[in-house]
């Protein structure tokens, strides 16, 4: 089970797990006992609670009556809602270090920082000016699972590159592919450095080593769920761009194609 695996995660970010059911006591001991669940599972017979937070799905009728909109709320140590994700589709959902790791983010930028951390086994590539380190929130996943791809990188000696919306300027972009096997959104860039070029103008550049954070939803095809069931390997492909300078001169800009390789699982009950 997907939160079952990355519970070492969750537990190493200071968090902790607790699902919310609107099952009985006997239906979710027995589906623990099956998946080696070993977080708590709480029952909330009649969808009391549920419903008090605002999240019963109304529609549902019959065997699903009871059911909530499927999502994850994160408080802090004094029971204070830090973040909620909820999704219309019960099938799409992020992943448990998908949220970690946007935590992660959300703390360092509000801090003025870089997330730290490895998320994930990657490649590493060399570029002529910077160095590019890939991650990922999850290596496995299945279809509908929304995961955090990460991209590390880390400008040469002396280098600086221009940071998205500097005018002017060549600025680094993270593109992905168009692909029928997943959705993308915009990627996510750290605060950026202001800098005084040599002609006096001052820009926002990136001159130390970062982390971009991009969103990937895996879609719920008949062609991706068969390749789940096979347990393929699905490639997530898109390229990086950026033109490097240094004190003095701007180099011609280069794009690096970038992969991530994920395994693919069956959705889970």
């Amino acid at each position: 089970m997907q939160l079952q695996r990355s519970l070492p995660d969750i537990q190493r970010a200071g968090l902790g797990l607790v699902a919310v059911s609107y099952d009985s006591t006997a239906t979710l001991r027995a589906f623990a006992d099956k998946h080696a669940i070993t977080f708590p599972m709480l029952s909330d017979q009649g969808s009391k609670t549920i419903a008090a937070w605002g999240i019963l799905n109304r529609e549902a009728t019959g065997r699903t009556a009871g059911i909530p909109y499927p999502g994850t709320y994160v408080l802090d140590s004094k029971g204070v809602i830090v973040s909620r994700n909820f999704e219309e589709a019960y099938q799409e959902r992020d992943s448990a270090a998908s949220i970690v790791a946007a935590l992660q983010q959300s703390s360092a930028s509000a801090a003025g920082a870089k997330a730290s951390g490895p998320l994930g086994a990657g490649a590493e590539l060399i570029g002529k000016y910077v160095k590019l380190r890939l991650g990922a929130s999850d290596t496995v996943a299945a279809p509908g699972h929304r995961i955090t791809l990460t991209l590390d990188v880390i400008p040469g000696p002396k280098i600086h590159v221009y940071a998205p919306g500097q005018s002017g300027y060549i600025s680094i972009a993270l593109t992905m592919n168009d692909s029928p096997d997943w959705k993308a959104v915009a990627p996510i860039f750290p605060r950026a450095t202001p800098f005084v070029d040599p002609v006096g103008e001052r820009v926002q550049v990136f001159d130390k080593p970062f982390r971009v954070h991009q969103s990937v939803t895996l879609t719920l095809t008949p062609s991706m769920r068969q390749r789940a069931t096979a347990r393929e390997a699905l490639v997530v492909v898109g390229s990086f761009e950026y033109q490097a300078c240094d004190d003095k001169v701007c180099y011609r800009p280069e794009t690096i194609p970038v992969q991530w390789t994920l395994s693919l699982t069956p959705i889970e009950p």
